[in-house]
C-alpha cells in the first residue's frame, strides 16, 4: 500500500461515508463513493411532498461542539456550510396529572404553575449537571474524537467510574425526589427504545447534552447537513455513485480489493471503507470464506436497538404544540409502555414538531408532526406486515387526534421496519445498528482483521447522533490510511 492508500471504495453515502470520502480525498486519495439510493444523506437526509420538508432518520443535533470539530477535521466550517437553529423551548412532558414540565437549560426549566416544584427541578438539574459536566467535557474533547481504545477511555475517565456505573432510573431517582420530575426527565431517555430502568447511568448524557448546549435544527431541514458534506466531497473530486448497490466487497489473497455493484461493474482499490450496517457486511457483503471468525462473532453477539414505524404529519393545528419535542407519558416505572405496541389507541405518546423551530419547513399556517410508533413482537423485520401498519397507523391517528387540538391532516408520510430495510438498508429496521444502552465493546470495530477493509457508520460508534455519525467516517478514513503494507490486522 506504499505510504499508505492510493485509491478507496467507500461504500454508503450517509454521514459517515460522506465524511470518510471527504476525509481522504483532501489527502490525495482517488476515492469512489456508491450508494443503493437516488440521493445521499442516508438517515441524516429530507425530502419534500406536498410542500413539506421532511426529515428521513435524524431529527436533530445535539453536542454542536462536536459536529464543529467533525467537520473542522474534513476543513470546513460550520458556520458556513449551514445556519444552525437553536431550540428555544426544546421539551415539554405532560404527566398524566395533568402537569406540564418544561426541560431547557437549568434556569429555563420550570413546572407550569408550580413555583415549589419549579425549584426542586431546577435544584435537581443542576446538580445533575455539576456532577456530568466534566464528564460530558471529558467525553466531547478528550474520548470521542479520536479512535475508539480502551485504554485510551480509561485514561480519560477512570476518576469518573463511580458515577457512571448504575441505572438510569436510579441516577434519576437520586436526583429528583418527586415522582412527576423523575418522569419528566426519564422521558428524555425515550428516543433510545428502552425504560430507563434498562438503560446504564451514561445515557443520561443526552439530557447533560441539552443542559450544556441545547438541542439545534439546521435550516432547511437535517439534509443540510449532509448536502454540506456532498458539497465538499464534489469540491475534492469524489466520484459519487448513486443508485448503484454494491452487491459484493470482493476478497483476494486475505485482502479486500474492491467491489462488485448490481449489474456488474468491478472497481478496484486499495481498501474497503463499508459505512454501512455492519451486520450486512458480514451477512451479506463479504463472501462466507472471508468473514474473519472475531467479525462473525461481533455481529452475534452486537445487540439490536428498537424497530419503529415513522409516521409524519403535515397540516394544519389550532394551537402549536409550544415545544419541539413533546411528549405525554405515565410515571417512570412505567415508561417501558411506550416501547410496547399497544392494541388500541394509545394513551401515552412521543412526538417532535421541527415547524415550531422552522417554520418554513411547511405552507404558511402548516406544521410539521412527527413519531416512531414502537414495533413489538416480532423477531424479524419480514414478519411485519402493510395489514400491522395500517391498523398501527390508524391508532396513533387517532391518539394524535386527541392530543393536538384541531389538527387538519394534509399529507402523512409512513416508513415501517420493512421500508427502513429498503429505503434506508438499516439491518433487520433497527433504527439505530446497535442498541443504543449497549457497551462499547459490543459495537463493531473501525478496524476489522479482513486487511483492506474498515467499517464505518451507525454500528461501529457508541456516541450522540449526527456528530458522532462524521466523526465515524473520519475515524475509520484515517486508519485506512495509517495502515501499510506490513501492518497486521487489529485484534478485536
Amino acid at each position: 500500500m506504499g505510504r499508505s492508500i492510493r485509491s478507496a471504495m467507500v461504500v454508503g453515502a450517509g454521514l459517515s461515508g460522506l465524511a470518510a470520502s471527504v476525509a481522504l480525498a483532501r489527502q490525495g486519495v482517488d476515492v469512489v463513493l456508491a450508494e443503493a439510493g437516488e440521493e445521499v444523506g442516508g438517515c441524516c437526509s429530507t425530502v419534500s411532498e406536498q410542500g413539506f420538508t421532511f426529515n428521513n432518520g435524524a431529527v436533530y443535533v445535539a453536542v454542536p461542539s462536536l459536529l464543529r470539530s467533525g467537520f473542522a477535521r474534513l476543513g470546513m466550517d460550520v458556520e458556513r456550510e449551514i445556519e444552525l437553529a437553536a431550540i428555544a423551548r426544546p421539551h415539554a412532558t405532560h404527566l398524566g396529572d395533568g402537569t406540564v414540565v418544561r426541560l431547557a437549560g437549568v434556569e429555563d426549566s420550570l413546572v407550569e404553575g408550580d413555583a415549589a416544584r419549579t425549584a426542586m427541578l431546577r435544584d435537581g438539574l443542576d446538580a445533575l449537571r455539576r456532577r456530568w459536566a466534566p464528564i460530558y467535557r471529558t467525553l466531547v474533547q478528550e474520548v470521542l474524537p479520536f479512535e475508539p481504545a480502551l485504554a485510551r477511555t480509561l485514561g480519560r475517565l477512570w476518576r469518573y467510574l463511580p458515577a457512571l456505573s448504575g441505572r438510569a432510573d436510579r441516577l434519576i431517582a437520586g436526583h429528583f425526589p418527586d415522582a412527576g420530575l423523575q418522569a419528566a426527565v426519564a422521558s428524555t431517555l425515550l428516543y433510545t427504545g428502552m425504560g430507563p430502568e434498562r438503560l446504564p447511568a451514561t445515557q443520561i448524557i443526552g439530557l447533560v447534552a441539552l443542559l450544556e448546549e441545547g438541542f439545534h435544527l439546521p435550516r432547511g431541514g437535517m439534509g443540510a447537513i449532509s448536502q454540506a458534506l456532498y458539497r465538499a466531497a464534489q469540491r475534492h473530486g469524489v466520484r459519487i455513485l448513486c443508485g448503484r448497490p454494491v452487491e459484493r466487497i470482493t476478497v483476494a489473497g486475505g485482502v479486500a480489493r474492491g467491489v462488485a455493484l448490481a449489474g456488474g461493474e468491478r472497481i478496484q482499490a486499495d481498501c474497503v471503507i463499508a459505512a454501512c450496517s455492519g451486520f450486512d457486511v458480514v451477512h451479506r457483503l463479504l463472501p462466507a470464506d472471508a468473514v474473519p471468525w472475531t467479525l462473525a462473532r461481533r455481529a452475534r453477539r452486537a445487540p439490536l436497538s428498537h424497530r419503529a414505524i415513522s409516521i409524519q404529519l403535515g397540516g394544519a393545528v389550532a394551537e402549536g404544540p409550544g415545544a419541539f419535542i413533546v411528549n405525554h407519558v405515565p410515571l417512570m416505572r412505567e415508561q417501558g409502555r411506550l416501547h410496547v405496541m399497544p392494541p388500541d389507541a394509545p394513551r401515552w405518546l412521543a412526538y417532535t414538531c421541527p415547524t415550531q423551530v422552522l417554520p418554513d419547513l411547511a405552507p404558511p399556517g402548516r406544521s410539521i408532526l412527527e413519531l416512531y410508533a414502537p414495533v413489538s413482537g416480532i423477531a424479524s423485520a419480514d414478519e411485519w406486515t402493510p395489514d400491522m401498519t395500517r391498523s398501527a397507523v390508524d391508532r396513533y391517528l387517532a391518539a394524535m387526534r386527541q392530543r393536538v387540538p384541531g389538527l387538519e391532516i394534509d399529507a402523512v408520510r409512513v416508513l415501517d421496519p420493512r421500508d427502513f430495510v429498503r429505503q434506508r438498508h438499516l439491518y433487520e429496521g433497527a433504527l439505530y445498528g446497535v442498541a443504543p444502552g449497549a457497551s462499547p465493546d459490543r459495537f463493531f470495530p473501525h478496524r476489522t482483521p479482513l486487511r483492506g477493509l474498515y467499517l464505518a457508520g451507525q454500528t461501529t460508534f457508541p456516541g450522540y447522533g449526527v456528530p458522532s455519525a462524521i466523526l465515524s467516517g473520519i475515524q475509520a478514513a484515517e486508519a485506512a490510511e495509517a495502515a501499510t503494507g506490513g501492518a497486521g490486522p487489529a485484534r478485536i
